[in-house]
């Protein structure tokens, strides 16, 4: 049951794409306080048994010791891709595109639970006929170093927190400042919980109308590089 509501998640998050054109008659739905967006998932029965059967990654801390990263085969026509993770992989934030979730910085990794590698994975599986995600993945065990920091994200209200603390705002919507919060953790832990109660969704804050985010699945972005071992464990082909 477990695996199949992981799977189940997966699958409807993945259909979040833009909550603020959702409304029936077709006009914007206004911003949403974080307070209510957790006071609706708590209701969610799937949401509910995932913090029951597999908490370390519905709303627990970071499981460090099953962290796994995965690279992707490369598209046609643009460069190879890199399989071989290394410290040169990531790339620090600094000046860049304000993003809720940023590409190009950072590196994403998941917990593996249940015997899988992690939600990633998961989906990749799911979809593994894209082209959007060719193969071979390689995918890497990672061992994060003693004492790092990682920034839990639990609920939506964390989330609008977390955004308060290291505002960037560009036209009418504020940012995260990826920049400022690498000063300060090592990573940014996002829970399945609060996947949930914040895809897609416009928060009310007290710097401005937050942007709404796609993280997907459960996931960590780590702003620099803070692994003491890592290890290709498969190749899907």
């Amino acid at each position: 049951m477990a695996i199949t509501d992981l799977t189940y998640f997966i699958d409807v998050v993945d259909k979040i794409t833009n909550v603020a054109s959702m409304s029936e008659d077709g006009t914007p739905i206004p911003p949403v306080s974080a307070a209510d967006a957790d006071i609706t998932i708590g209701k969610s029965r799937l949401v509910n048994r995932l913090c029951e059967s597999v908490p370390e990654i519905a709303v627990e801390d970071l499981l460090l010791g099953s962290q796994y990263w995965i690279a992707k085969g490369g598209i046609s026509g643009l460069p190879p891709t890199d399989p071989v993770l290394h410290g040169e992989k990531l790339v620090e934030p600094a000046e860049m595109v304000p993003a809720t979730k940023p590409f190009g910085v950072g590196l994403f990794t998941s917990t593996g639970v249940l015997g899988t590698q992690g939600m990633w994975r998961i989906y990749l599986d799911l979809n593994r006929d894209s082209t959007l995600h060719p193969r071979p993945w390689h995918v890497w065990s990672v061992v994060p170093r003693p004492g790092v920091v990682v920034r839990e994200i639990t609920s939506a209200t964390e989330w609008v927190e977390l955004v308060e603390s290291y505002p960037v705002s560009t036209g009418e919507l504020t940012y995260p400042d990826w920049s400022r919060i690498a000063e300060d953790v090592d990573a940014v832990h996002m829970t399945a919980r609060a996947v949930a109660a914040t895809q897609g969704l416009y928060f009310e804050s007290r710097r401005g109308i937050v942007a709404p985010t796609y993280w997907g699945l459960e996931s960590t972005l780590w702003l620099r590089w803070s692994f003491s071992d890592q290890s290709l464990v498969e190749v899907v082909d």
